[in-house]
């Protein structure tokens, strides 16, 4: 797909005529096949940020309100996205992301586990901690408040926040595609 930056991603998608319509939400920098990546802030030459490599997004879109009509998209998946937005913010993003599913639609979030954090706070590997501790407060380097964390799930609570949204069959694992398996969760749940 050729990014199209002046379309908003309800028009993008009745252009494309897409089946099924898979959303990347948060793209960043990395492109998924077979999706529409979609992300809010295009990469801004001027802008040092050294949590992402660039955007490729195909189309932006605020994924607290996508601004599609309700049970158009058969997948969401979201990488590391929903800890830049407080609790209350990401529940409200939760409900909106049941609301465009449509039935039997699919949501897949991965993000890192408060007490996997924890854990990894006190590993022998010096590496190991820093990349727990980093994820209690994301990028403070670049000046880029989007980057910046606001809040650490664990997974029980990812899972029953889901389940109150309205979601069913909310399945976590700790073998992620993307990040550090091992640290961080892979919650998959179906409308």
């Amino acid at each position: 797909m050729t990014p199209n930056n002046s379309l908003t991603l309800k028009d993008f998608l009745r252009e494309r005529n897409l089946a099924p319509v898979r959303l990347h939400l948060g793209c960043g920098g990395m492109k998924w096949k077979d999706f529409v990546n979609v992300d809010l802030y295009p990469a801004a030459s001027d802008e040092q940020d050294s949590s992402r490599n660039g955007c490729v997004a195909d189309c932006y879109a605020d994924m607290r309100d996508l601004k599609i009509g309700s049970e158009t998209v058969d997948e969401i998946f979201t990488s590391h996205t929903i800890d830049h937005f407080p609790r209350w913010e990401a529940m409200r993003m939760f409900q909106h992301w049941l609301c465009v599913l449509k039935p039997n639609g699919k949501l897949v979030i991965e993000v890192a586990d408060f007490w996997r954090c924890v854990y990894w706070l006190f590993h022998p590997l010096r590496r190991k901690r820093e990349l727990a501790r980093s994820q209690f407060y994301g990028n403070q380097w670049d000046e880029i408040d989007y980057e910046t964390h606001r809040y650490v799930w664990s997974a029980s609570e990812l899972k029953a926040a889901l389940l109150k949204t309205g979601f069913a069959k909310v399945r976590v694992s700790h073998r992620t595609h993307t990040h550090h398996p091992g640290r961080d969760m892979r919650v998959e749940a179906v409308k």
